[in-house]
Formats: C-alpha cells, structure tokens, sequence
C-alpha cells in the first residue's frame, strides 16, 4: 500500500500542483471575501472595551478595571491549556476545526446582544462604578471560555486552503472590500461625538452608542455565519495528533515563531493612556485621523497594486519592515510636532498643526497599507506551516495557547501600571461630562505617544533573526505541497477501504 500511496502521490503532485491549483468554490470566496470586509466591522476607537467606552461611555475606573483583568489573566492560565489540548486532539469525519465552528455559534450570538446592550442596561438599572465593572467583567469571563473552548473553529482561516498564494489573493481581495467599509462605522460614531463634545448636539451617547453598535453587530453577524456553513477543512492533519507535551516543545524549536511572538510582545508594550483619550480629551477632535488622513485615500487605495510586487520581489519579512517601518517614522513624527511650544502652548493642543503631521505621516503609511494588511496574516501562516514543515503535524491551539501565555501576562500588568499613571499620574476624570485640566492633558500626550514610540522602535529589532527568507519559503511550501499531497491521499484511500 504504501509503494501504491507514493506512486499515486508523485503523480498528483505533478499533475495537481498544490500551489497552482484553486480549491475554494465561489460561495466559499464570496463567503471569505465577506466575513473579512463585513464580519469583523466595529466602531473602532469608540466599541467595546476601548479606553473610551470604559472610562466614558461605561465609566468604570481605571484601577479597578486593572486589578479583574488580572484576576481574568489567571483564569485564563487554567481554561487555555485545557482548551489546546481539545483542539490540538479533535479528529473527526469533518475535520479538525469544523465542529468548533458550529459550537461556537449560539454562544456567540449570546454575548453579542449582551455586549450591545450593557452600557443601557447600566444606565436603566442605575448601576454603580462597581456594579458596572462586575456586569462587563461576567461579560470577560464569558467570552473567554467561549474564545478559549469553541475558538478551534477561527483556525479554518489557516486550513481552507492548502494553496499560499490562493490564501493570499483571497486575503488581498477581502482587504480591498473591506478598506471601503470598516473605518465607516468608527468614523461616524466620532462625527456624532464630537458634535456632542464640544455642544453642537444634544444627545445621550450612551443611546447612540447601543444604537449604532446593535445595527453594526446585525451586518457582522449574517457573513459569519454564511462562513460557517460553506467554509470548507482541506489541509490534512497527521493521523494521529501528537501529545500535548511534543506539541509545546516543537513550539520552542520553531524560532520564527518566537521570533515574531518576540516582536509582537514588545511592540504591544502600551505604557500610559491609548492616543484616543488624547484625540477625545485634549484636542476634542475625534475625527482628526479620518480628515487628516483624507490626503492618503488615494496612496492607500494605489497600495494594492504595489502589494502583489512587493510581495514577488521581498522576503516576507522584508515586507513586515516596510510596514512597522512607516508606522514608526509617522508616529514620531506627529510626536516630536506636538512637543513644540512645551506644556502650555504646545502644539499638542492645536489641531491645525497636529492634523498636518498626522497627514504627512500617514501619507507614508498609506503606500505599505494593503502591504500590511496582509503581512501579519501571512507571518502567522508562515510560522504554522514552518511548524508543520520540520515536525509534520500543526499544533494551531498550542502555538496559539503559548503565544497567549506571554500576551495575557503582559497584558495584565500594563493594564495595572497604565491604570495608575492614567488615575493617580494624570489625575484623569472619569465620566461623559468630565473636564481634564492643563497638567492632565500634557501628561495624556506624553503617555499616549512616547512609551509606545520607544517599544515600536525596540521592536523592529528581534525580526533581523527572523529565518524564513524568500528562498526558504518557497521550497519550504513545495515540500509541504509534497507532503500534503500524499497525506491527502492517504487518507481517500483509508476512507474508500471503510467504504468497501
């Protein structure tokens, strides 16, 4: 049999290229295509558990929030581990991922509804600071277990393919879509706030915001579950799945990905408040990046008939340093602009001329947009199939489990520091109508951009031991193609013989 299994495979490997083949049916790229462009629409800096909704439209307090998200960082250290080896293990007639995705629906939908309506729930019962955190903590918890037991079913995005550059195109495409639609929602929220902000509007944001969010989750919601029911499982698992103790260790051999998980660590050191208190509080523009980022529509939209260039010709590393590169130059930049005039004069305050750095910069990011749009996904992919490629078996839930170890720890612990610096450093206020004095507004620029600008720097430097060069991709993924060809085979004819 196993004479007949490599005859059978050399020829399919000739005659059916992995890598020149398309295997998604139009209902399944439509289905992609939408899920990405639609199903993931949020209202960006204003939706669930940004600073503003916590602290504005919520309004727990910062130090308070901090120490459950700590307490929710241990539970997660006992449910994650669990929940990898499930899935790591599954093996069934329709795949590995494919009954995660089915389990996860109603739940889904539960936390949903849930989510859209807390902070109205809060404002209709009169909860206090402390209730409101134990009614969006019990939200926290929820999601979770749902994220950490049915999320096997988000790894069919590495898996529905077996082709990298079908996965590509389809990932370039839903990207394309889905830059015409996903800043809409955010920059409409913000259009409305500001005019609440500074008066032009009378209006509960609280009910806009339980408005909005209901329509936007409703219109997410109907091409997920499109993608559920046609999303097909097509790259083989081994036969057998390796112990979860082989799995975590193949995790430490494979150095592109802790490489990447390196960098992904250090750059998301957010130390101090996020820039869109800054945006809301000091300069009460909301809207400066979406009109300051106008100039860049059309260098963002041109993009992405440089990306598939870009790719053809550079590593993807290279591409990855294209695109953190940009971000850092436009984010210093826009930093060193609002240092000029000092605290009490600063630019910082001013949105004339923070709205031109910001152009500036972000003119610069715009020509790598579609590049990075893709280049985090295709980073991700490359380090499970480096995976699959020098182990021969992928262990998604386990690299995923390991890398959210280092992420949840870090997490925990800048959402404490962070909550002191923003509390008792900057002597934020908290609520819908509160007012920051001068001192707080120079601290919130401070710590809103200059920690962050340091750790991007600091993080572009682990990548240069990133292994995965252009030749190594290429014949890493034609001996996968080779491998998984034949493991395809065996299992039809494993599955004809049952038959029989």
């Amino acid at each position: 049999m196993a004479d007949e299994i490599n005859r059978e495979s050399e020829s399919l490997n000739m005659n059916q290229a992995y890598m020149n083949r398309l295997f998604c049916t139009t209902k399944e790229r439509i289905a992609y295509i939408g899920t990405k462009a639609l199903g993931e629409l949020k209202l960006d800096k204003f939706d669930v558990g940004s600073d503003i909704w916590l602290y504005k439209i919520l309004g727990v307090e910062p130090k308070g929030y901090a120490k459950a998200t700590a307490a929710l960082a241990v539970y997660d250290m006992v449910n994650d581990p669990v929940s990898a080896a499930i899935i790591d293990n599954m093996r069934t007639r329709w795949g590995k991922f494919k009954p995660f995705q089915y389990l996860s629906l109603i739940p889904s939908i539960i936390s949903g509804l849930y989510t859209c309506f807390l902070p109205l729930i809060a404002t209709y019962f009169g909860l206090s600071t402390g209730q409101k955190l134990i009614a969006y903590m019990v939200l926290q918890y929820f999601n979770e277990t749902i994220g950490a037991f049915f999320g096997g079913g988000g790894y069919i995005e590495n898996v529905f393919t077996p082709n990298p550059n079908e996965r590509t195109s389809l990932l370039v495409s839903s990207n394309f879509v889905s830059s015409f639609i996903t800043k809409l929602p955010g920059q409409i929220m913000g259009v409305l706030y500001d005019l609440i902000a500074n008066g032009k509007m009378k209006a509960s944001i609280t009910k806009i915001f339980v408005i909005f969010k209901t329509i936007i989750w409703i219109i997410a919601l109907i091409p997920n579950i499109f993608w559920i029911f046609v999303s097909k499982e097509r790259v083989p698992q081994s036969e057998k799945p390796p112990h979860p103790l082989k799995g975590i260790l193949s995790v430490f051999r494979n150095r592109p990905l802790l490489i990447y998980t390196l960098t992904g660590l250090i750059g998301g050191i957010d130390i101090g408040s996020g820039e869109d208190l800054y945006y809301n509080d000091v300069l009460r523009f909301n809207m400066l990046p979406t009109v300051a980022g106008i100039p860049g529509m059309p260098v963002s939209y041109a993009s992405y008939a440089l990306a598939p260039k870009f790719r053809e010709r550079f590593s993807t590393k290279m591409l990855w340093y294209f695109s953190s590169g940009s971000i850092f130059v436009s984010e210093a930049l826009f930093f060193l602009t609002g240092l000029i005039g000092g605290k009490e004069k600063g630019f910082y305050q001013k949105k004339l001329p923070m709205s031109i750095a910001f152009g500036a910069g972000n003119i610069l990011e715009m020509v790598f947009y579609a590049t990075k749009g893709i280049v985090g996904k295709e980073i991700e992919f490359e380090v499970l199939d480096y995976c699959e490629w020098k182990n021969d078996f992928r262990v998604e839930a386990t690299i995923k489990l390991m890398s959210n170890y280092f992420t949840k720890i870090k997490d925990a612990i800048l959402r404490i520091v962070n909550a002191h610096l923003l509390q008792d450093w900057a002597n934020y206020e908290i609520g819908e109508t509160a007012i920051q004095t001068q001192e707080t507004k120079w601290r919130l620029f401070l710590i809103a951009f200059g920690p962050h600008l340091i750790f991007d720097f600091l993080a572009l430097l682990p990548m240069i031991f990133y292994n995965i060069d252009k030749d190594t991709r290429e014949r890493m993924y034609l001996d996968l193609e080779k491998a998984r060809s034949k493991r395809a085979l065996m299992e039809k004819m494993m599955a004809d013989e049952k038959d029989a």
